[in-house]
């Protein structure tokens, strides 16, 4: 047997002991790289998580965003649904009160005069018949009892020889008037080819008519009926009927003193009736109106029944939506308003009609589409530098920790421009929506001002030369019958006429001070004064004085002369004496001219010198004369648009001084609001 040299038994020894250490490692490093590659996939998915956070950040804000929208639109439907409602409300309840006036002028009319003859009534309604065609008749019912019938009745036969009072009977017919205690007969009715029938009618026999005539008697005040059925060629329409009552006033309240007139007993003298057709009524009153989509229906809540359909306007537009196509269902809006008209209640419920007052679908829309592109890019930006992250983190595993601060400072970076671009959207959002109120509100001030205009120079205007064609006529064809007092009456009614076409054109004038442009050139003040006054034309013994520093610069002539023309005219007007001096001088004051107004008269006390620029405002009340309390507050307008000032320094009987600012430059476009 041989022996083993003693290196090789060293040598097989030592490669015997690696072996259960060499396994060892091995079953290390296995179980490295299993932990390693668990690991990376872990880190994988969740290195991948902010870019979920983002997409769902995105979504979620869109989604946010488009229901807010939604709503916004929503409201601004249903505000401008309510504010075409409540205009069309408005415009019917001035109508309602316009018509309803009509009777309360018959009433007055019978009260200020002791007897009123029937071709006199004739004249006194023809204009409100003309004017109101909702007026199916309007009437005066005297109290007659039955001592007095037959004295009635003779007296009435001088104008109206087949008069009679009269009943209908069962048949339908009209008949002699059976004897009662008293009567409330028909004398006088207009228009009369239509309503010859009522001629003489004793209202006593009309349940409803009687109920609303006692109504009326025992509040002395307008009522209105319920709802009346009136027939016609058109068939049968929905119409009330209006009562005044009209007493004699006992001597208590000769002086005209309104309290002692009420708590007095008073003999009733009779009624002032009005019927009148709802239907014409609220389609004249609504007729000034642009169509607005809005169907409006008319209950009587004071009627026994309940609530009773007194009416149905259809809005003009539903023809040009049914000839569109089929459109939607209306939108669920609903505006309802109360008004209390001759002590009855009667509902209007506002409805639009189908296939109007939709919100714009299409700005939720646009907001969806925005919202989901940026959160697409936003997402894949943040997606690239997950990966470019991960990629990095892969290739140099030495540089971990450089990457690790730089990806920091990165998604800092990404969370302050995320910041930054969230404010920057809600800023923009808030500015946007700033200016569309304020953009909707200028548009509602001119809408405004344009139906005042409009009033303004028909509605007030028509009727005032209506009534100046009328007095005219009557000067025409009374002037050899009218005695002094009444001459005078008629003169003064035609000067209060003119004075209130002066006082609309006035306010029409006060009204457009800073809604046009001005154009600005070089003005000669002297030259200007020099002119107003030679319009003006001073009575004799009044002298005006022109200052040596009257200057020459760049304004609007225009508005520079208005102010001057009232002031020295005001002066003129109300100096207080037969001579007179007025002196007009000028100022520099840092960018402005300061002007100055001063007369010699009677001077205006301290208490009154803020009422003077007020306007409709006078300190004297004059029977003649064209003065209508406007000209100080349209000078103290037009001086405060320039950016200047105006002050009044005066004492009685020192005279008045009226001093205001002036710029020297014209002010440029954009310092205007």
């Amino acid at each position: 047997m041989r022996v083993l040299p003693a290196y090789l038994l060293k040598s097989l020894l030592l490669k015997i002991m690696q072996v259960p250490s060499l396994w060892l490692e091995r079953v290390q490093q296995n179980y490295t790289r299993q932990s390693s590659s668990s690991m990376r996939v872990g880190a994988l998915w969740w290195g991948y998580f902010p870019v979920f956070v983002v997409a769902m950040l995105g979504i979620t804000n869109t989604i946010y965003f488009y229901r807010q929208v939604s709503n916004w639109e929503r409201q601004q439907v249903a505000t401008a649904f309510e504010q075409a409602s409540n205009d069309r409300v408005l415009v019917v309840r001035r109508e309602m009160e316009y018509a309803l006036a009509t009777v309360r002028d018959i009433a007055t009319y019978f009260e200020a005069s002791s007897e009123v003859r029937r071709r006199e009534f004739r004249k006194f309604v023809e204009p409100a018949i003309k004017r109101q065609q909702g007026i199916e008749a309007l009437e005066w019912v005297p109290y007659v009892t039955h001592q007095e019938r037959e004295a009635f009745e003779q007296e009435a036969r001088k104008s109206f020889p087949p008069y009679s009072i009269r009943e209908r009977a069962d048949t339908g017919e009209l008949v002699e008037a059976a004897n009662r205690d008293e009567y409330l007969p028909v004398l006088y009715v207009q228009p009369y080819r239509h309503n010859r029938e009522l001629l003489g009618l004793d209202l006593t026999t009309q349940r409803k008519t009687l109920a609303l005539l006692n109504l009326s008697r025992e509040s002395k005040e307008l009522k209105v009926s319920e709802r009346i059925v009136l027939k016609d060629a058109q068939g049968q329409r929905n119409g009330f009927m209006v009562s005044v009552p009209v007493y004699q006033p006992t001597e208590d309240a000769a002086d005209g003193e309104e309290e002692q007139l009420q708590a007095s007993p008073a003999i009733i003298r009779g009624f002032a009736v009005g019927i009148y057709n709802a239907a014409d009524i609220i389609e004249l009153a609504l007729a000034s109106l642009s169509p607005a989509g809005i169907d409006i229906r008319f209950f009587d809540q004071s009627d026994a029944l309940g609530d009773v359909l007194f009416y149905v306007h259809r809005s003009r537009q539903w023809e040009e939506l049914s000839g569109a196509g089929a459109p939607r269902s209306g939108a669920r809006l609903n505006y309802q308003r109360t008004l209390s008209i001759g002590g009855r209640e009667w509902l209007i419920v506002c409805t639009p009609v189908p296939g109007s007052y939709f919100p714009d679908a299409w700005s939720g829309w646009i907001v969806v589409v925005g919202g989901l592109a940026f959160t697409a890019l936003l997402t894949v930006y943040v997606s690239t530098l997950v990966g470019r992250a991960r990629k990095i983190r892969q290739l140099v595993d030495q540089r971990t920790a450089e990457l690790l601060d730089a990806n920091d400072a990165l998604n800092s970076e990404i969370r302050e421009r995320r910041a930054a671009e969230r404010e920057l959207m809600e800023l923009n959002d808030d500015l946007e929506y700033r200016v569309a109120v304020r953009s909707s509100e200028a548009e509602r001030r001119a809408r405004d001002l344009e139906q005042f205009a409009y009033v303004a120079s028909h509605d007030l205007k028509a009727p005032l030369r209506a009534i100046g064609n009328l007095t005219d006529w009557i000067s025409e064809d009374l002037a050899d019958k009218l005695n002094a007092e009444s001459a005078e009456q008629l003169a003064l009614l035609q000067d209060r006429v003119q004075r209130m076409n002066a006082l609309i054109e006035g306010l029409l004038e006060y009204s457009r001070v800073g809604r046009t442009e001005g154009s600005n050139a070089l003005v000669d003040t002297r030259k200007l004064l020099e002119e107003i006054i030679d319009s003006l034309s001073p009575p004799k013994g009044f002298s005006i004085k022109l200052g040596k520093e009257l200057p020459e610069f760049q304004t609007d002539r225009l508005l520079l002369g208005q102010v001057f023309s009232n002031l020295i005219s005001n002066s003129l007007k109300h100096h207080g004496g037969k001579r007179g001096r007025i002196w007009i001088d000028c100022r520099k004051i840092r960018r402005f001219y300061e002007f100055s107004v001063a007369d010699n008269g009677v001077g205006i006390s301290p208490e009154y010198h803020k009422k003077v620029f007020m306007i409709f405002q006078t300190l004297q009340a004059k029977d003649y004369g064209s003065n209508t309390g406007i000209g100080l507050a349209l000078v103290k307008k037009i001086v405060e648009e320039q950016g200047g000032w105006i002050v009044l320094e005066s004492e009685p009987g020192k005279g008045a001084l009226f001093r205001f600012t002036w710029p020297a430059n014209p002010p440029k476009p954009a310092e205007k609001e």
